[in-house]
């Protein structure tokens, strides 16, 4: 009990804090907070819209939380991002609760503190996307459907509530980001029973009841959007957003194939390190069978969940590397797998693979660290006023480094000093770069989005040049006419005859001022609004 309440206040703490204090980052932020936003002024609970405009990027669940998330706290970054840190809570106490169930409370405090001590958690139970809910009914859903078949047999009711489980928290998945909120549960489940027991033994994952159910949780509202909007919406949200993005590169987001390995390190650092050894002990043949902590029957033989974990780890991770459309963000619900494999590395792993990873997290620290201290000295030659806390951002990578090179020498984990490291680190980022990196990137958007806002009147435009900005669609509360070159900024003046606010790069000033904007205020190398009466 005492470590389960320190996991939920330590993750409270890191969700919360600080949760409201930047403004939102373009883009993916920008334009959920917006669409929410939309969906409560319009009541249209049924699409969602972004400027105006349909939606068809992602299912409705996401937008619902955000706007019972603004019902309750008004419409502001802290409404926007609370669903994903309450999320990123459940999440993080899942994984403490489901680990302790199955091996030992230390093992389990180490899986929950790696994930929740790692820049995977710090950056989506901190943003208004729907990374971190994904990663929770992902995680949900592979968990019931680990208990609906490792209790024992005389138990049936159980079994099917646990099924029941696995398929309504898939539905959830599919109401959150679609195909693949059945692709991964029902791929890993098959895959991990074909492994263990066979071709006979898949037929366990499917219920005609628990089919029932997820058709009853989701069906609704994908049959609402097809009567509403039909081929449009088969076309953008199936073709385009599903079968294009893995096949075909959207908005520019491409990768090799390794792409995710740097993402993977620099996500779950310097944790990370431990995930080989954690995954050699899947193979190594160990049998792990106990009562669980509430005292129920378990069936666990031949390491079956780590045997799960890795092919929830590698069919995750390998799926998205071969998608030709890659982002950081879609690796994350391997990284509770991740997660449950470091942790059984730190706490079983042979001396051989951990002096490894003690050895890795040194050699990426220090280079790390000298990476700092050359980003603050760049920093400082560039009008940057503030750069001490990058210069202790390295120390701290530094000392991390040296923790590495004194547990290779003397065969012992400094678990919990790095882990005094790894929050150190976090909360200088959460405190200085989090609100360092707004400025630098929203700063003067915000400023010019709040002034057109107030000057504009309701029936007047704002035209985005050549940026693509939800956070001015946002922070403006006006449509924003996007456009893309200088023919269609002429065809947008001649037709707009009343006043007009802009807002651009400064290098593309010339072009404005040339269809009859004159400067308001510009800031160099950075954003320009300009007016026409």
């Amino acid at each position: 009990m005492k470590n389960l309440l320190f996991v939920i206040i330590f993750c409270s703490f890191f969700s919360f804090f600080r949760l409201g204090s930047v403004t939102l980052f373009d883009v993916d932020e920008a334009v959920f907070a917006e669409a929410a936003k939309e969906m409560v002024h319009s009541g249209d609970y049924i699409t969602p819209t972004y400027n105006g405009e349909n939606r068809y990027d992602k299912p409705i669940l996401f937008y619902w939380l955000m706007a019972v998330s603004y019902k309750v706290f008004g419409i502001n970054e802290f409404a926007a991002r609370f669903p994903s840190a309450v999320e990123g809570l459940i999440l993080a106490v899942s994984i403490f609760l489901f680990i302790r169930h199955f091996f030992t409370e230390k093992m389990a405090l180490y899986a929950s503190l790696s994930f929740i001590l790692s820049l995977f958690y710090f950056t989506y139970s901190h943003a208004a996307v729907t990374d971190m809910t994904l990663a929770l009914f992902i995680t949900l859903s592979v968990f019931s459907f680990y208990l609906s078949i490792t209790r024992d047999n005389r138990s049936p009711k159980r079994i099917n509530r646990y099924m029941y489980g696995f398929y309504l928290f898939s539905a959830l998945a599919f109401l959150t980001k679609g195909l693949i909120g059945i692709l991964f549960p029902f791929g890993i489940a098959v895959i991990y029973l074909l492994v263990t027991e066979g071709p006979g033994g898949v037929k366990k994952v499917f219920s005609l009841k628990g089919a029932l159910l997820f058709l009853l949780v989701s069906a609704p509202w994908y049959a609402a959007e097809s009567v509403i909007n039909g081929r449009e919406f088969f076309e953008q949200f199936i073709i385009k957003h599903h079968f294009k993005r893995f096949t075909g590169v959207i908005s520019g987001h491409r990768g090799p194939v390794y792409y995710f390995v740097p993402v993977l390190i620099a996500g779950l650092f310097p944790w990370i390190a431990y995930l080989p050894a954690g995954i050699r002990n899947v193979f190594a043949g160990r049998r792990r069978g106990s009562e669980s902590a509430d005292g129920g029957s378990i069936v666990v033989n031949n390491n079956s969940l780590l045997m799960l974990s890795f092919i929830w780890f590698a069919f995750i991770f390998l799926f998205f590397s071969f998608s030709s459309t890659k982002l950081p963000n879609y690796i994350l619900p391997a990284a509770p797998a991740a997660a449950i494999l470091i942790s059984s590395g730190i706490t079983e792993g042979d001396w051989r693979w951990a002096g490894f990873a003690n050895g890795f997290i040194a050699f990426v620290s220090l280079v790390a660290g000298a990476g700092f201290i050359l980003a603050g000295r760049y920093m400082m030659k560039t009008g940057f006023s503030d750069v001490n806390w990058v210069y202790i951002a390295a120390a701290v990578l530094f000392i991390i480094a040296v923790a590495g090179l004194y547990s290779v020498w003397s065969k012992k984990i400094t678990f919990r000093f790095m882990s005094a490291m790894m929050t150190a680190f976090l909360m200088l980022a959460l405190i200085k770069a989090l609100p360092a990196a707004n400025n630098y990137l929203q700063g003067t958007l915000h400023e010019y989005s709040l002034y057109a806002g107030k000057v504009l009147h309701d029936d007047e435009k704002i035209v985005a040049y050549r940026i693509n900005n939800p956070s001015v669609v946002f922070y403006s509360g006006h449509e924003v006419e996007n456009v893309p070159g200088r023919d269609e900024l002429l065809n947008i003046v001649s037709s707009h005859p009343g006043r007009l606010i802009a807002i651009s790069k400064t290098k593309d000033i010339e072009i404005l001022e040339g269809a009859g904007f004159h400067v308001l205020e510009k800031k160099d190398g950075s954003y320009a609004i300009l007016e026409r009466k």
